[in-house]
């Protein structure tokens, strides 16, 4: 009994183990199914999206095209409708010569033929104007395409005018589809390249410019004239040459100033110089108060716009001019000095010069005794410390003109340098 029962236990055991055996199989064959499955949905997946991607190249190609000839067209709208125009004309036009000329009783093929050379050679014509547009004459191209067009406008014309006798305005819109095209390519080829209205209206300038710098400048003009012909061509510019010629004239760089309208402005300064600081009151009304009027005194600006012609006054017109540097500087300047009254004088008695004239010098004014005091002490100052008294320093102490600066100047030196003569030290101390 014991042996039967262990064989019942081995048995259980053995179909036990069978069982969990066909568990594990099962379980594993589900699992590659689902795995199978799973590859097989990805593979789908992928090919969906490999279609998807092949479609979408496509639709991004197309709108890729489409985009650069829609771009073309709004970048070039003039250049795309002329060539709807030459495709919307070319065809009616040789189809009414090839009618034209088959009911002229012309065998087909040569009719086709002819209509071709005529529209052919008036677009051949038109596309070797636009070639050498730029480079060398269009005038005979574009001869050649307005006849060749004409030709073929007049065929059409009388093929329309008997073809449609009730309706002879159809004969103008054949004539139209030779002659049309031609001529809307012709604008847009070889028009638009003249000068536009700014350009015209610079050049009409310059060229007033030019005669009224000629009218008024003819030797200059000459000189200028001479130099471009004799400098190799493109060497030298018109205004380079007019820029030499007027120094050579001129003797000045720049163009305008002369030696003449030099003298006349500084005269005119020195003018306006003598009248810039009028005379103390007293002199004028005794009784009156010393400065009635604080504001008569006229500046002399120099502004920015007359500084050009200034600074190009040269070295050269400066030494020959006879007004000095000094005289210059001093025209250039804020105004003169307005002497002070002097309250001991009576307001009758004109004051003393530093010689002990009342008068002075027939023209001159007087020197007023307290500006000689402050040149005397000036003088001493500038001698104790080895330098010499000059105008510009008396100009600078006083602020007055350069002739009344050198004139006191001259006064004190006349006084320092008399033999036995220590007025001059003796005020300094």
């Amino acid at each position: 009994m014991s042996g039967l029962n262990e064989y019942r236990a081995e048995r259980r055991a053995d179909r036990q183990a069978e069982r969990a055996d066909a568990r594990a199989d099962l379980r594993e064959e589900r699992e590659q199914a689902r795995l199978d499955a799973e590859a097989a949905r990805q593979r789908r997946e992928a090919d969906q999206r490999a279609v998807e991607e092949a479609r979408d190249r496509r639709r991004a190609a197309r709108a890729a095209r489409f985009g650069r000839v829609t771009g073309w067209v709004v970048a070039n709208p003039a250049r795309a409708f002329v060539r709807l125009v030459q495709a919307c004309s070319i065809v009616p036009a040789v189809v009414s010569q090839v009618a034209a000329l088959d009911h002229a009783d012309v065998a087909l093929l040569l009719a086709v033929l002819l209509a071709a050379m005529l529209e052919g050679g008036a677009w051949a014509l038109v596309a070797m104007g636009a070639q050498a547009e730029g480079e060398r004459s269009t005038r005979t191209y574009r001869l050649g395409a307005w006849m060749a067009g004409l030709v073929a406008g007049v065929i059409n014309f009388a093929h329309g005018w008997t073809q449609y006798p009730a309706h002879h305005w159809v004969a103008f819109v054949l004539a139209l589809s030779s002659i049309g095209a031609v001529w809307l390519t012709d604008l847009q080829t070889h028009g638009g390249r003249g000068p536009t209205a700014a350009e015209k209206k610079q050049a009409k300038e310059r060229a007033e410019h030019a005669r009224r710098r000629a009218a008024h400048h003819p030797e200059v003009k000459d000189v200028a004239d001479r130099l471009l012909s004799a400098a190799p061509y493109g060497a030298l510019s018109a205004d380079g040459a007019w820029r030499i010629a007027w120094e050579y004239v001129h003797g000045v760089t720049t163009p305008g100033l002369t030696a003449d309208l030099l003298a006349q402005r500084l005269n005119a300064r020195a003018r306006v110089a003598e009248l810039s600081v009028l005379p103390a009151p007293a002199d004028l009304w005794p009784g009156m108060p010393d400065d009635p009027f604080p504001a008569l005194t006229l500046p002399l600006p120099v502004g920015p716009s007359d500084g050009v012609y200034l600074d190009a006054v040269p070295d050269e017109l400066r030494n020959a001019s006879p007004i000095t540097s000094e005289a210059l500087e001093a025209l250039y300047g804020t105004g003169s000095h307005v002497p002070a009254p002097n309250p001991d004088r009576p307001a009758n008695e004109p004051p003393a010069t530093a010689t002990g004239n009342a008068s002075g010098p027939a023209g001159e004014r007087p020197l007023d005794p307290a500006d000689l005091a402050r040149v005397r002490v000036l003088a001493a100052d500038l001698a104790a410390d080895g330098e010499e008294l000059s105008t510009r320093k008396v100009r600078t102490l006083l602020g007055c003109r350069n002739e009344t600066a050198v004139r006191l100047r001259a006064a004190v030196l006349a006084e320092r340098n008399h033999p036995g003569n220590d007025t001059g030290k003796e005020n300094a101390q």
